[in-house]
């Protein structure tokens, strides 16, 4: 082999190896002592929905946990007619958050409320278990279904 093309292979290696070096340590090379974490969970909000039907004078309630404090949304989604499903009624009823005790639930806050689409109720609560209450005001005069949606941490 001549001078020249020594000289030229010779200048190719060079500069391979020198590629092969850079392309190295810009992968992170393997003398790097960091570590790799595990990638976190986010959760996000839980949705519940209570469906029933109530009758006059009558009462239902609902139990959840609350896992992270933060706010829960409580709403009246809907009532409807028994007798004529699908029917929307405007009857006023009780909507309450509480605590549950055996076969009740203890109210810690309540208000009257009719079915809408936004919250009618929201309290900053911390991790337990609680109870969302609908009751009849006493202006019930036939048995109505409803629905109850609680948003919470």
């Amino acid at each position: 082999m001549s001078a020249m093309k020594k000289t030229a292979s010779l200048g190719l290696a060079f500069a391979l190896a020198a590629a092969a070096a850079l392309a190295t340590a810009a992968c992170g090379g393997g003398d790097d002592l960091s570590t790799t974490t595990a990638a976190s969970t986010v959760t996000g909000p839980t949705t519940e929905l209570f469906e029933g039907q109530l009758t006059p004078g009558g009462s239902a309630f609902y139990s959840f946990t609350v896992t992270t404090e933060g706010l829960a949304n409580v709403m009246l989604a809907s009532v409807t007619s028994t007798t004529a499903p699908g029917t929307s009624s405007a009857v006023v009823l009780g909507l309450a958050l509480g605590t549950p005790v055996g076969t009740g639930c203890t109210i810690t806050n309540s208000i009257p409320a009719t079915a809408g689409l936004t919250s009618q109720m929201v309290n900053d609560l911390v991790p337990g278990t609680y109870c969302a209450r609908v009751y009849d005001l006493g202006s019930l005069k036939s048995a109505v279904n409803f629905a109850i949606r609680i948003l919470h941490s």
